[in-house]
């Protein structure tokens, strides 16, 4: 095992959700991913569209498997993973 998650149903709806991004978000800016889970989806979307910048968020419990997956991807456009939890008090400031 090598720490980094990995869920194949990611993979297999990677393709029909980036068709649907594509449509839907502007060409450059940055993507807040809540839930960002494997990170498979951030860094596939990262890949694919080039303008935007990805902002990768989820529970605490899930920081370490994301950090991980990212380390190995090397893409500048992918900012560090934000520790968020949508029912908490209060939101990260960045």
């Amino acid at each position: 095992m090598n720490g980094i998650p990995y869920s194949s149903a990611a993979e297999r709806n990677r393709q029909p959700i980036l068709d649907q991004l594509r449509d839907l978000l502007p060409d450059e800016g940055t993507v807040l991913e809540i839930g960002s889970g494997t990170g498979q989806h951030a860094a596939f979307f990262c890949r694919n569209l080039p303008g935007l910048r990805w902002q990768p968020s989820d529970r605490a419990a899930n920081l370490a498997g994301l950090e991980a997956c990212f380390s190995n991807e090397g893409n500048d456009r992918i900012l560090p993973v934000l520790e968020l939890d949508v029912l908490g008090d209060a939101w990260p400031d960045r």
